[in-house]
Protein backbone atom coordinates (compact mmCIF):
# COMPACT_ATOMS: atom_id res chain seq x y z
CA UNK A 1 0.00 0.00 0.00
CA UNK A 2 1.41 3.39 -0.96
CA UNK A 3 0.46 6.46 1.00
CA UNK A 4 1.62 9.83 -0.26
CA UNK A 5 2.31 12.85 1.87
CA UNK A 6 -0.69 14.95 2.64
CA UNK A 7 -0.59 18.75 2.69
CA UNK A 8 -2.40 20.60 5.41
CA UNK A 9 -4.63 23.24 3.91
CA UNK A 10 -4.09 26.75 5.17
CA UNK A 11 -0.92 25.94 7.12
CA UNK A 12 1.29 25.13 4.16
CA UNK A 13 2.97 22.30 6.11
CA UNK A 14 3.23 18.66 5.25
CA UNK A 15 2.28 15.81 7.55
CA UNK A 16 5.35 13.62 7.43
CA UNK A 17 4.17 11.35 10.22
CA UNK A 18 1.28 9.07 9.38
CA UNK A 19 -0.16 6.76 12.01
CA UNK A 20 0.72 3.12 11.38
CA UNK A 21 -1.50 1.77 14.13
CA UNK A 22 -4.32 2.79 16.45
CA UNK A 23 -5.98 1.24 19.48
CA UNK A 24 -9.70 0.67 20.03
CA UNK A 25 -11.69 -1.13 22.68
CA UNK A 26 -11.46 -4.32 20.66
CA UNK A 27 -7.69 -4.20 20.25
CA UNK A 28 -4.89 -2.82 18.09
CA UNK A 29 -5.16 -2.20 14.33
CA UNK A 30 -1.88 -2.05 12.38
CA UNK A 31 -1.07 -0.86 8.85
CA UNK A 32 0.63 -3.65 6.88
CA UNK A 33 2.88 -3.22 3.90
CA UNK A 34 2.05 -5.02 0.68
CA UNK A 35 4.84 -7.54 1.23
CA UNK A 36 3.62 -8.31 4.75
CA UNK A 37 0.03 -8.89 3.68
CA UNK A 38 0.61 -10.77 0.41
CA UNK A 39 0.35 -14.55 0.33
CA UNK A 40 1.97 -16.73 1.44
CA UNK A 41 3.81 -14.40 3.81
CA UNK A 42 0.93 -13.03 5.82
CA UNK A 43 1.55 -12.11 9.42
CA UNK A 44 0.72 -15.16 11.57
CA UNK A 45 -2.56 -15.08 13.47
CA UNK A 46 -1.93 -13.55 16.91
CA UNK A 47 -4.65 -12.47 19.32
CA UNK A 48 -2.34 -11.52 22.18
CA UNK A 49 -3.17 -7.85 21.88
CA UNK A 50 -6.72 -8.25 20.61
CA UNK A 51 -8.76 -11.11 22.01
CA UNK A 52 -11.69 -11.87 19.71
CA UNK A 53 -15.23 -11.77 21.00
CA UNK A 54 -16.48 -15.29 21.81
CA UNK A 55 -20.13 -16.24 22.37
CA UNK A 56 -21.58 -19.15 24.38
CA UNK A 57 -25.23 -20.23 24.70
CA UNK A 58 -27.14 -22.43 27.14
CA UNK A 59 -30.77 -23.34 27.78
CA UNK A 60 -31.75 -23.55 31.44
CA UNK A 61 -35.02 -25.45 30.81
CA UNK A 62 -36.93 -22.65 32.48
CA UNK A 63 -40.67 -23.40 32.72
CA UNK A 64 -41.42 -19.80 31.78
CA UNK A 65 -40.26 -20.62 28.24
CA UNK A 66 -37.49 -18.03 28.31
CA UNK A 67 -34.57 -20.19 29.41
CA UNK A 68 -31.99 -19.21 26.78
CA UNK A 69 -28.89 -17.43 28.07
CA UNK A 70 -25.95 -15.87 26.24
CA UNK A 71 -22.42 -15.16 27.45
CA UNK A 72 -19.84 -13.05 25.61
CA UNK A 73 -16.57 -11.26 26.30
CA UNK A 74 -15.44 -7.80 25.12
CA UNK A 75 -11.94 -6.70 26.06
CA UNK A 76 -11.54 -7.14 29.82
CA UNK A 77 -15.28 -7.52 30.37
CA UNK A 78 -17.51 -10.61 30.55
CA UNK A 79 -21.31 -10.45 30.23
CA UNK A 80 -24.16 -12.89 30.89
CA UNK A 81 -27.63 -12.01 29.57
CA UNK A 82 -31.09 -13.41 28.93
CA UNK A 83 -31.22 -14.25 25.21
CA UNK A 84 -34.48 -13.56 23.38
CA UNK A 85 -33.45 -14.48 19.84
CA UNK A 86 -32.06 -12.55 16.90
CA UNK A 87 -35.24 -10.53 16.33
CA UNK A 88 -35.52 -9.21 19.87
CA UNK A 89 -32.38 -7.64 21.28
CA UNK A 90 -31.34 -8.23 24.86
CA UNK A 91 -31.68 -5.36 27.31
CA UNK A 92 -27.99 -4.45 27.60
CA UNK A 93 -28.66 -2.27 30.64
CA UNK A 94 -29.74 -5.32 32.67
CA UNK A 95 -27.12 -8.08 32.55
CA UNK A 96 -27.59 -11.07 34.82
CA UNK A 97 -23.89 -10.84 35.60
CA UNK A 98 -21.07 -8.55 34.52
CA UNK A 99 -17.39 -8.92 35.43
CA UNK A 100 -14.42 -6.67 34.72
CA UNK A 101 -10.97 -8.20 35.09
CA UNK A 102 -7.69 -6.45 35.85
CA UNK A 103 -4.28 -7.63 34.72
CA UNK A 104 -5.69 -10.27 32.36
CA UNK A 105 -8.43 -10.65 29.76
CA UNK A 106 -11.03 -13.37 29.18
CA UNK A 107 -10.24 -15.14 25.90
CA UNK A 108 -12.82 -17.95 25.75
CA UNK A 109 -15.63 -19.57 27.74
CA UNK A 110 -18.03 -22.49 27.77
CA UNK A 111 -21.28 -23.29 29.63
CA UNK A 112 -22.09 -26.73 31.05
CA UNK A 113 -25.37 -27.93 29.52
CA UNK A 114 -25.53 -31.00 31.78
CA UNK A 115 -25.71 -29.20 35.12
CA UNK A 116 -27.55 -26.07 33.98
CA UNK A 117 -30.76 -25.24 35.89
CA UNK A 118 -32.88 -22.14 36.33
CA UNK A 119 -31.00 -21.37 39.56
CA UNK A 120 -27.45 -22.32 38.66
CA UNK A 121 -25.09 -22.75 35.71
CA UNK A 122 -21.39 -23.65 35.52
CA UNK A 123 -19.33 -21.31 33.33
CA UNK A 124 -15.68 -21.90 32.45
CA UNK A 125 -13.61 -18.85 31.52
CA UNK A 126 -10.09 -18.96 30.05
CA UNK A 127 -7.70 -16.02 30.35
CA UNK A 128 -4.82 -14.46 28.45
CA UNK A 129 -2.40 -15.19 31.33
CA UNK A 130 -3.16 -18.93 31.31
CA UNK A 131 -5.62 -19.33 34.20
CA UNK A 132 -9.08 -20.92 34.03
CA UNK A 133 -11.93 -19.80 36.27
CA UNK A 134 -15.12 -21.68 37.17
CA UNK A 135 -17.97 -19.34 38.05
CA UNK A 136 -21.76 -19.33 38.46
CA UNK A 137 -23.10 -16.16 36.77
CA UNK A 138 -26.61 -16.73 38.11
CA UNK A 139 -25.55 -17.00 41.75
CA UNK A 140 -22.73 -14.51 41.03
CA UNK A 141 -20.25 -16.84 42.68
CA UNK A 142 -16.66 -17.78 41.88
CA UNK A 143 -16.17 -21.47 42.53
CA UNK A 144 -12.56 -22.31 41.62
CA UNK A 145 -9.47 -21.00 39.86
CA UNK A 146 -7.28 -23.48 37.98
CA UNK A 147 -3.63 -22.98 37.03
CA UNK A 148 -3.66 -19.97 39.36
CA UNK A 149 0.13 -19.92 39.77
CA UNK A 150 0.63 -20.80 36.07
CA UNK A 151 2.59 -23.93 37.02
CA UNK A 152 0.79 -26.08 34.44
CA UNK A 153 1.03 -23.72 31.45
CA UNK A 154 2.03 -20.07 31.21
CA UNK A 155 0.64 -19.37 27.73
CA UNK A 156 -2.71 -17.88 26.74
CA UNK A 157 -5.82 -20.06 26.97
CA UNK A 158 -7.27 -20.35 23.47
CA UNK A 159 -10.27 -22.64 24.07
CA UNK A 160 -12.16 -24.34 26.91
CA UNK A 161 -14.70 -27.13 26.45
CA UNK A 162 -16.77 -29.21 28.85
CA UNK A 163 -16.57 -32.93 28.08
CA UNK A 164 -19.99 -33.94 26.67
CA UNK A 165 -22.20 -35.59 29.29
CA UNK A 166 -19.82 -34.80 32.16
CA UNK A 167 -20.55 -32.65 35.20
CA UNK A 168 -16.90 -32.06 36.11
CA UNK A 169 -14.47 -32.91 33.27
CA UNK A 170 -13.27 -30.26 30.83
CA UNK A 171 -10.39 -29.64 28.42
CA UNK A 172 -8.26 -26.51 28.09
CA UNK A 173 -6.24 -25.59 24.98
CA UNK A 174 -3.25 -23.25 25.15
CA UNK A 175 -1.19 -21.17 22.75
CA UNK A 176 1.75 -23.44 23.66
CA UNK A 177 0.14 -26.20 21.56
CA UNK A 178 -0.80 -28.27 24.61
CA UNK A 179 -4.24 -29.55 25.57
CA UNK A 180 -5.05 -30.45 29.17
CA UNK A 181 -7.83 -32.49 30.74
CA UNK A 182 -9.07 -31.19 34.10
CA UNK A 183 -11.53 -32.29 36.75
CA UNK A 184 -13.44 -29.58 38.59
CA UNK A 185 -13.28 -31.77 41.69
CA UNK A 186 -9.48 -31.91 41.89
CA UNK A 187 -6.83 -29.36 42.93
CA UNK A 188 -3.94 -28.25 40.73
CA UNK A 189 -1.18 -28.85 43.27
CA UNK A 190 1.50 -26.56 44.65
CA UNK A 191 4.31 -27.64 42.29
CA UNK A 192 4.71 -28.03 38.55
CA UNK A 193 3.32 -31.40 37.38
CA UNK A 194 5.45 -34.25 36.08
CA UNK A 195 4.26 -36.41 33.19
CA UNK A 196 4.66 -39.94 31.92
CA UNK A 197 4.24 -40.73 28.21
CA UNK A 198 1.28 -43.02 27.53
CA UNK A 199 0.99 -43.12 23.74
CA UNK A 200 2.10 -41.14 20.72
CA UNK A 201 1.33 -40.86 17.03
CA UNK A 202 2.40 -38.60 14.19
CA UNK A 203 2.26 -35.03 15.47
CA UNK A 204 0.60 -35.87 18.82
CA UNK A 205 1.57 -37.38 22.18
CA UNK A 206 -0.53 -38.24 25.24
CA UNK A 207 0.86 -37.95 28.77
CA UNK A 208 -0.52 -38.76 32.23
CA UNK A 209 0.23 -36.68 35.30
CA UNK A 210 2.55 -38.47 37.76
CA UNK A 211 1.46 -37.72 41.32
CA UNK A 212 0.91 -39.61 44.58
CA UNK A 213 -2.16 -37.52 45.30
CA UNK A 214 -5.00 -36.93 42.81
CA UNK A 215 -4.44 -33.60 41.08
CA UNK A 216 -4.92 -31.67 37.86
CA UNK A 217 -4.29 -32.02 35.02
CA UNK A 218 -5.40 -35.60 34.45
CA UNK A 219 -3.96 -35.75 30.93
CA UNK A 220 -1.83 -33.67 28.61
CA UNK A 221 -1.77 -33.81 24.81
CA UNK A 222 1.01 -32.11 22.85
CA UNK A 223 0.06 -31.39 19.26
CA UNK A 224 2.29 -30.30 16.39
CA UNK A 225 4.07 -26.96 16.41
CA UNK A 226 2.50 -23.64 17.24
CA UNK A 227 -0.68 -22.62 19.01
CA UNK A 228 -3.71 -24.87 19.39
CA UNK A 229 -6.43 -22.45 18.28
CA UNK A 230 -9.68 -24.36 18.85
CA UNK A 231 -10.98 -27.80 19.82
CA UNK A 232 -14.42 -29.37 19.46
CA UNK A 233 -15.90 -32.63 20.75
CA UNK A 234 -17.97 -34.84 18.47
CA UNK A 235 -21.64 -35.02 19.51
CA UNK A 236 -21.12 -38.50 21.00
CA UNK A 237 -18.00 -37.40 22.87
CA UNK A 238 -15.79 -40.10 21.33
CA UNK A 239 -13.61 -37.84 19.18
CA UNK A 240 -11.93 -34.48 19.65
CA UNK A 241 -11.14 -32.27 16.64
CA UNK A 242 -8.19 -29.89 17.06
CA UNK A 243 -7.36 -26.92 14.80
CA UNK A 244 -3.73 -25.80 15.07
CA UNK A 245 -1.61 -22.89 13.89
CA UNK A 246 0.69 -25.32 12.05
CA UNK A 247 -2.16 -25.83 9.56
CA UNK A 248 -3.19 -29.31 10.69
CA UNK A 249 -6.61 -30.58 11.68
CA UNK A 250 -6.09 -33.55 14.00
CA UNK A 251 -9.01 -35.71 15.09
CA UNK A 252 -8.12 -37.47 18.34
CA UNK A 253 -9.75 -40.57 19.77
CA UNK A 254 -10.84 -39.21 23.14
CA UNK A 255 -12.60 -42.43 24.13
CA UNK A 256 -10.11 -44.76 25.77
CA UNK A 257 -7.64 -42.09 26.87
CA UNK A 258 -8.33 -42.89 30.53
CA UNK A 259 -9.51 -39.38 31.21
CA UNK A 260 -12.08 -40.40 33.79
CA UNK A 261 -9.33 -40.25 36.38
CA UNK A 262 -8.81 -43.97 36.70
CA UNK A 263 -6.36 -45.98 34.61
CA UNK A 264 -4.32 -44.67 31.76
CA UNK A 265 -6.63 -46.15 29.16
CA UNK A 266 -5.88 -48.91 26.70
CA UNK A 267 -2.27 -48.84 25.51
CA UNK A 268 -3.34 -50.31 22.18
CA UNK A 269 -6.19 -47.85 21.58
CA UNK A 270 -5.50 -45.53 18.62
CA UNK A 271 -4.58 -41.99 19.60
CA UNK A 272 -5.06 -40.26 16.25
CA UNK A 273 -8.20 -40.99 14.24
CA UNK A 274 -7.16 -38.90 11.25
CA UNK A 275 -5.71 -35.62 10.09
CA UNK A 276 -5.54 -33.18 7.20
CA UNK A 277 -3.63 -30.02 6.34
CA UNK A 278 -4.92 -26.63 5.27
CA UNK A 279 -4.31 -25.29 1.77
CA UNK A 280 -1.81 -22.96 3.46
CA UNK A 281 -1.52 -21.11 6.76
CA UNK A 282 -2.96 -21.96 10.16
CA UNK A 283 -6.38 -23.33 11.02
CA UNK A 284 -8.34 -21.04 13.35
CA UNK A 285 -11.69 -22.77 13.93
CA UNK A 286 -13.34 -26.19 13.86
CA UNK A 287 -16.79 -27.68 14.42
CA UNK A 288 -18.74 -30.93 13.87
CA UNK A 289 -21.89 -31.62 11.91
CA UNK A 290 -24.84 -32.46 14.20
CA UNK A 291 -24.68 -36.16 13.22
CA UNK A 292 -20.95 -36.37 13.97
CA UNK A 293 -19.98 -37.53 10.48
CA UNK A 294 -18.25 -34.39 9.20
CA UNK A 295 -15.67 -31.98 10.59
CA UNK A 296 -15.58 -28.41 9.29
CA UNK A 297 -12.43 -26.30 9.66
CA UNK A 298 -11.47 -22.80 8.54
CA UNK A 299 -8.43 -20.58 8.78
CA UNK A 300 -5.88 -18.41 7.04
CA UNK A 301 -6.35 -20.02 3.62
CA UNK A 302 -9.79 -18.31 3.36
CA UNK A 303 -11.39 -21.72 2.78
CA UNK A 304 -13.98 -23.83 4.60
CA UNK A 305 -12.69 -27.41 4.53
CA UNK A 306 -14.97 -30.40 5.13
CA UNK A 307 -13.35 -33.62 6.40
CA UNK A 308 -15.22 -36.94 6.53
CA UNK A 309 -14.82 -39.09 9.64
CA UNK A 310 -15.89 -42.27 7.81
CA UNK A 311 -13.63 -41.70 4.78
CA UNK A 312 -10.77 -40.12 6.75
CA UNK A 313 -10.22 -37.51 4.05
CA UNK A 314 -11.18 -34.06 2.78
CA UNK A 315 -14.36 -34.25 0.73
CA UNK A 316 -14.88 -30.54 -0.03
CA UNK A 317 -13.29 -27.11 0.18
CA UNK A 318 -15.64 -24.14 0.15
CA UNK A 319 -14.65 -20.87 -1.57
CA UNK A 320 -16.15 -17.43 -1.11
CA UNK A 321 -14.38 -15.81 1.83
CA UNK A 322 -11.95 -13.00 1.06
CA UNK A 323 -10.27 -13.06 4.47
CA UNK A 324 -9.45 -15.54 7.23
CA UNK A 325 -12.25 -17.81 8.43
CA UNK A 326 -12.28 -17.20 12.19
CA UNK A 327 -15.43 -19.04 13.30
CA UNK A 328 -17.69 -21.83 12.06
CA UNK A 329 -20.89 -23.50 13.25
CA UNK A 330 -23.11 -26.25 11.82
CA UNK A 331 -26.89 -26.12 11.68
CA UNK A 332 -29.50 -28.62 10.46
CA UNK A 333 -32.38 -27.52 8.28
CA UNK A 334 -35.15 -29.42 6.58
CA UNK A 335 -35.93 -28.91 2.90
CA UNK A 336 -36.42 -30.98 -0.22
CA UNK A 337 -33.29 -32.51 -1.67
CA UNK A 338 -32.58 -34.07 -5.01
CA UNK A 339 -30.33 -37.03 -5.63
CA UNK A 340 -26.64 -36.77 -4.72
CA UNK A 341 -24.55 -34.65 -7.02
CA UNK A 342 -20.84 -34.24 -7.45
CA UNK A 343 -19.06 -30.95 -6.91
CA UNK A 344 -15.61 -29.75 -7.70
CA UNK A 345 -13.19 -29.34 -4.80
CA UNK A 346 -10.25 -27.01 -4.38
CA UNK A 347 -7.05 -28.33 -5.85
CA UNK A 348 -8.66 -30.14 -8.76
CA UNK A 349 -10.70 -33.32 -9.03
CA UNK A 350 -14.18 -33.87 -7.67
CA UNK A 351 -15.78 -35.41 -4.63
CA UNK A 352 -19.36 -36.36 -3.75
CA UNK A 353 -21.35 -34.07 -1.52
CA UNK A 354 -21.97 -35.15 2.06
CA UNK A 355 -24.23 -38.23 2.18
CA UNK A 356 -27.78 -37.64 3.27
CA UNK A 357 -28.05 -39.85 6.35
CA UNK A 358 -31.27 -40.22 8.29
CA UNK A 359 -34.30 -38.39 6.95
CA UNK A 360 -34.36 -38.08 3.15
CA UNK A 361 -35.23 -34.39 3.56
CA UNK A 362 -32.44 -33.49 6.00
CA UNK A 363 -29.63 -31.33 4.73
CA UNK A 364 -26.63 -29.97 6.55
CA UNK A 365 -25.33 -26.46 6.14
CA UNK A 366 -22.33 -24.82 7.66
CA UNK A 367 -21.98 -21.16 8.50
CA UNK A 368 -18.57 -19.52 8.78
CA UNK A 369 -17.35 -16.02 9.53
Amino acid sequence: MQISKMAVEGGGKEMNEIKTQFTTREGVYKLLTHSEYSRPNRVPFNSQGSNPVKVSFVNLNDQSGNGDRICFNVGRELYFYIYKGVRKAADLSKPIDKRIYKGTQPTCHDLNHVTATADSVSLLVGFSAGQVQLIDPIKKETSKLFNEERLIDKSRVTCVRWVPGSESLFVVAHASGCLYLYSAERPCGTAAPHYALLRQAEGVALHACKSKQPRNPLRRWTLGRGALNEVAFSPDGRHLACASQDGFLRVLAYEGCGGSGGSGGSETAPLLTGSMRSYFGGLLCVCWSPDGRLVVAGGEDDLVTVWSLAERRVIARGHGHKSWVASSAAVTRTCSRSSSSRRSTAGGGSAPTAPNHGSPNATRRTGAA
